[in-house]
């Protein structure tokens, strides 16, 4: 059975990110955002798009894809520290994205109350 709970997903930045369109150097963007997502069945990954956010237009500049198997597996409370994972669209790579996540079980899931 996969755990309930609630994830907590904080999107701290972006690393070396370029516009695919465009030559030149990437930006490291501070986000600082925290999304909140209820687990109520089987999930694998998170996955996070990346968008260049001009006035003109609001173009992707890729996607990154973070697995979830480990820090769900147990069902109880468990975090991974900020780290760094590729942003990529077309087989390329366009930048990094910094996330931590910390996963709580739902009540009575938890190690401390076993």
């Amino acid at each position: 059975m996969a755990p309930r709970g609630v994830l907590d997903v904080s999107v701290i930045g972006g690393r070396n990110l370029k516009n695919p369109d465009k030559v030149g150097h990437g930006t490291d963007p501070e986000w600082n955002e925290q999304l909140l997502f209820t687990i109520a069945d089987s999930v694998e990954d998170v996955r996070l798009r990346v968008h260049d956010g001009d006035y003109v237009t609001d173009e992707e500049v890729g996607h990154s894809s973070i697995p979830l198997n480990t820090l769900l597996e147990s069902g109880y409370e468990a975090q991974i520290e900020a780290h760094p994972y590729d942003v990529s669209r077309g087989g390329d790579t366009y930048g990094e994205i910094i996330v931590a996540l910390h996963f709580h079980p739902e009540p009575g899931h938890d190690k401390d109350q076993d």
